[in-house]
């Protein structure tokens, strides 16, 4: 394995404010986590507060800036690959209120015990194989295969990573070469990266492209689209969330778009 090399995944304020590249976002990511993310924040709190008519001045300012706490949540995402040492799974812990994200890749042999007798072939199968083997209950998951993974991906513009030198790997006999800088990865290069990193045991790598996809979701461009796009994209995936789920968390999602996603 080559040495690893430094990388940087950047949002589009990160990017503006550091004058690296051009301003990114053309809509990226996966507006499917947004969707998870509304519908962990819906469970987890009170029940929702419906405007009555003495509200219908509040702008979406105001809203995002109430001193209520919106907590944290904990997603499940999956990529099944073709290859049976390419699959990838995260932990993604998000805090709404510090406006933060964890990710833990999990290894190798854990996903090899979520997926023993199909554990990962439903969303209900995943929570139950997540509680057994990982002891671990989640808010929401995401499973992906390559196509869904890809047309996703594509559909949302890709996703910018800034390199410190040119790196080459060699993915089902064609290599491919990213270069020292800006790299703008569309869904065909953004999964052959990712499914490399995970073949090689780059752990750092995976935890940040997953980052990178979920901070770039929750841009304000996200935001301004992500019902539109939601009802798009949900059919490339499998998720236990709805679309009445990612209307009922607007004010984290308004947090988490005006502030960023850094990582914890």
């Amino acid at each position: 394995m080559k040495k690893q090399t430094r990388q940087e995944y950047r949002t589009a304020r990160q990017s503006a404010r550091q004058r690296t590249a051009r301003a990114v976002l053309s809509f990226l990511a996966f507006v499917v986590l947004v969707g998870a993310i509304s519908a962990a924040y819906y469970w987890r709190n009170s029940e929702p507060k419906i405007p009555d008519d003495t509200d219908s001045t509040t702008s979406p300012e105001q809203s995002a800036d109430s001193s209520e706490e919106l907590g944290s949540a904990v997603f499940f995402l999956y990529l099944k690959s073709e290859r049976e040492d390419a699959h990838s799974g995260v932990l993604l812990t998000v805090n709404a209120d510090a406006a933060t994200a964890q990710v833990k890749a999990l290894s190798r042999k854990q996903l090899e015990n979520l997926r023993d007798e199909d554990g990962l072939s439903t969303t209900s199968k995943a929570h139950e194989s997540l509680k057994i083997h990982i002891k671990t209950a989640v808010d929401r998951v995401i499973l992906l295969d390559e196509r869904g993974f890809k047309d996703a991906a594509n559909a949302l513009g890709g996703l910018d990573i800034f390199l410190d030198e040119q790196t080459e790997f060699v993915w089902d006999g064609t290599r491919r070469t990213l270069h020292q800088g800006r790299n703008l990865l569309r869904g065909e290069s953004l999964l052959r990266y990712l499914q490399y990193a995970t073949v090689e045991g780059d752990t750092a790598t995976q935890q940040a492209l997953w980052h990178g996809l979920a901070a770039l979701t929750l841009s304000p461009a996200n935001r301004g689209k992500g019902e539109i796009l939601f009802s798009r994209l949900i059919n490339m995936v499998k998720s236990d969330i709805s679309a009445m789920d990612f209307v009922l968390a607007g004010g984290a999602l308004d947090k988490l778009a005006r502030d960023g996603l850094d990582a914890e």
